[in-house]
């Protein structure tokens, strides 16, 4: 059904506390959010929030709470490690126990979530909404983890901290005895973190009405809490973890305790036919009789079996299965044993060919990439059964499904199509159930599942450093629907680029853009040999010419990854051609009408008006700040002292110059084998040629010009390059070490910070 029917949706969410999002906001898309990111940056971290929140058993740990809120934690347990007496005993000190109480609560991760809803919401969000006069729009709730309930509460929590810290608090604190203070006295009581409360909050104050709201809205220490039952009439949410227990079965004879293997698909259809289709049985005895009646029972419950589930199976299909070879059918076995009936309960058994049924092959014969397919489409196919026939009441009006790294054993060919055809998996079919909204929130690290949506639903996860002494790193969310602003020709570029070239840069470190195939290629070769610690470093190399490089611009000042653009300096002059002025590209020789035709570095940066002020840059034309802070390097051919100070004007006649000597050499090479002299063909063949035959640096510039513009395939020319790598001294050319070396001092730093 389309979203667009629904009342009512999960706008926006607000973590806050958690780990290392101190303060972080993630916007929602109508139907599919994507956060991506690179490692460590906090895409888990944000699925792992939402779902101890607004599970019925919140599972929060002493570490799950920000680092920034250690110290303040750690000067309440100092505080209640002096006290003397038993402050349950009387109520003295009111005011300085709320102050501390309202310190503890400051400190506890917390939630706030965004709805937008229409007037045909009020049943839903009614005992949320603030205000007599609502007519629609956002309603706001805070979600925050309260280890006690008021200052008394805490009393009690001072008392038993005190207690357990009296017998090691004059140990040596290398010992690490516990409790060595209030967090570590959690690690053994994480019960006192099971709390959770909701509160109302102020739609003015909010990000959906004052998207310019820089912090959550403080919460008056007067709110009063709202019955978090409600909230499960609000929104559901559904969990699959990146782990989901695949690979071959364990020995049949041993007994399996149930939920041993959540990944087996035979497991799922246990739990599905348990809770929603009352299958269950038991008997006991030996005799032929019975194992006679066991086996008349068994074809019949095999029928029934395949007769509940089969609806559920044609919704698993829409994920992508069967191929033309993959197998064909599955069908339902109980295994009945006489001693114990349907402990194994429901086996599946999967045939290649529907007409030979008795050649049936067990679920763990079957590759992983298959049965993750098939434990995931059935995964989803039970969180939309189990919303629609609720325990208690009616079905919630939000359903929020989180799946973590869903590219874990899932086919490439899968993972293109993955989020939308889970959406459709999950999203109720009746027209009764219309006013339902369904959301799917996934995080990631394949660029075939975030190249197969849109920059509409792609959130960027990214790491923030500390700003200032004292603060910690952090985590911020950024809405890459609104990179490219209202420029829809540059979006629609940048997707299909992605989408075609499969980049990953989304999950990088530090990107390299290159001009051409033959730099992709040979790059990656110079920073392998000669920068090792950078070789170590997640890059990204995208293949983007100068002329459309600037169009990523927006997007590389988004991320704010360390970024090297290696691109031509592009001399060209204009000539008139048929009346009309064209600009012609040319070897630099001194010529005073020259130009740089490269729209990077005319339209992005350093955009200088003298084109041999190219040829010496300063510092300052090199590097581009962004607002943000992010850094980009930019490296263009410069002359060359070694070859008489020749000025290329490309990736391959820099190398050729750079390198005169080595190629000079190549003319000597001789067979390993025979001892007779090499006879190099091809594009090698060609510049060893030049090299050897034109000594003087000025017409061996001209001489590679020349051939560089008569289709001299460059691609061929570096791989020729490949299997030479490494014999003799053959050089990076050093307009390209110099911007590696600024890279690699980037990323040295950001790792030392962080």
């Amino acid at each position: 059904m389309p979203a667009v029917l629904s009342p009512i949706r999960l706008a926006c969410a607000e973590v806050g506390n958690f780990r290392r999002l101190a303060q972080t906001r993630l916007d929602f898309d109508d139907c599919t959010t994507v956060l991506v990111g690179a490692n460590n940056s906090g895409k888990t971290s944000l699925l792992i929030a939402l779902r101890n929140f607004l599970s019925e058993s919140p599972g929060f740990r002493a570490f799950d709470i920000g680092l920034a809120q250690w110290s303040t934690l750690r000067q309440l347990g100092e505080v209640w490690e002096a006290i003397d007496e038993d402050p349950t005993t009387d109520t003295k000190d009111a005011d300085a126990w709320e102050h501390q109480h309202q310190q503890l609560l400051a400190c506890m991760p917390f939630v706030d979530l965004w709805f937008d809803a229409k007037e045909g919401a009020y049943h839903y969000v009614a005992p949320f909404i603030n205000t007599l006069k609502w007519s629609g729009g956002a309603v706001g709730l805070r979600l925050r983890l309260e280890p006690v309930s008021d200052s008394s509460d805490l009393r009690k929590l001072a008392w038993r901290y005190r207690e357990a810290r009296v017998p090691v608090r004059n140990l040596a604190k290398k010992g690490h005895a516990w409790p060595t203070d209030l967090l570590d006295y959690w690690l053994r009581h994480p019960a006192d973190l099971r709390r959770i409360q909701a509160y109302r909050l102020d739609p003015a104050k909010g990000p959906l009405q004052s998207p310019e709201a820089s912090a959550p809205q403080p919460l008056p220490p007067s709110s009063q809490p709202v019955e978090l039952a409600l909230l499960r009439q609000l929104i559901r949410v559904d969990f699959v973890p990146a782990q989901r227990g695949l690979g071959a079965e364990d020995d049949e004879a041993r007994s399996e305790p149930a939920g041993a293997r959540p990944g087996l698909f035979s497991n799922q259809l246990v739990k599905f036919a348990r809770q929603h289709l009352n299958v269950n049985a038991s008997a006991h005895g030996h005799s032929e009789a019975l194992v006679e009646a066991i086996a008349n029972a068994q074809a019949s419950l095999d029928e029934r079996i395949f007769e509940a589930l089969q609806p559920s199976m044609q919704d698993v299909r829409i994920l992508g299965y069967p191929g033309l070879h993959d197998p064909q059918g599955i069908h339902f076995r109980t295994r009945i044993k006489t001693a114990d009936l349907l402990a194994h309960s429901t086996a599946i058994q999967y045939c290649n060919d529907e007409t030979a049924l008795n050649e049936l092959l067990p679920e763990h014969s079957i590759g992983l990439g298959y049965q993750n397919l098939q434990s995931l489409s059935f995964m989803l196919v039970s969180f939309r059964t189990a919303r629609l026939n609720p325990t208690q009441g009616t079905p919630a009006a939000v359903h929020l499904v989180m799946v973590e790294e869903p590219e874990a054993h899932l086919h490439v060919q899968v993972q293109r199509c993955f989020s939308t055809n889970a959406h459709a998996l999950l999203c109720p079919k009746g027209a009764e159930q219309s006013h339902l909204h369904t959301q799917l929130l996934i995080s990631t690290h394949s660029s075939h599942l975030a190249h197969g949506n849109k920059f509409t639903r792609l959130r960027y996860v990214k790491r923030t450093l500390a700003s200032a002494a004292g603060a910690k790193p952090s985590t911020r969310v950024i809405n890459l629907a609104t990179v490219f602003g209202s420029d829809e020709q540059t979006r629609t570029f940048a997707e299909r680029y992605f989408e075609v070239q499969h980049t990953d840069l989304l999950f990088a470190d530090a990107a390299v853009f290159v001009e051409g195939a033959a730099e992709r290629m040979l790059v990656p070769q110079f920073i392998a040999r000669d920068f090792q610690a950078l070789d170590r470093k997640y890059l990204s190399f995208l293949d983007i010419g100068g002329s459309h490089a600037h169009r990523l611009r927006p997007l590389v000042e988004c991320l704010g990854i360390p970024t090297v653009v290696i691109t031509d300096v592009d001399p060209v002059v204009p000539q008139k051609v048929r009346g009309r002025t064209v600009k012609v590209a040319v070897c630099i020789a001194g010529q005073s009408d020259l130009e740089c035709g490269n729209d990077t570095l005319t339209v992005w940066h350093p955009k200088l008006t003298n084109f041999q002020e190219y040829g010496t840059p300063k510092a300052e034309d090199l590097e581009w700040t962004s607002p943000n802070g992010g850094k980009v390097r930019f490296a263009w051919q410069v002359p060359i002292p070694s070859a008489g100070g020749q000025w290329p004007s490309s990736f391959e006649d820099a190398l050729v110059l750079s390198n005169i000597d080595w190629f000079k050499q190549l003319d000597e090479e001789k067979d390993p084998v025979s001892g007779k002299k090499v006879k190099h063909s091809g594009t090698l063949g060609k510049v060893i040629g030049l090299a050897v035959d034109y000594p003087n640096p000025t017409e061996l510039a001209q001489q590679l010009h020349d051939m560089m513009h008569r289709g001299f395939s460059k691609g061929d020319f570096a791989a020729t390059l490949f299997e030479r790598f490494n014999k003799g001294s053959f050089a990076c050319p050093s307009y390209i070490a110099e911007a590696l070396d600024w890279l690699s001092k980037q990323l040295h730093g950001a790792g030392a910070s962080a």
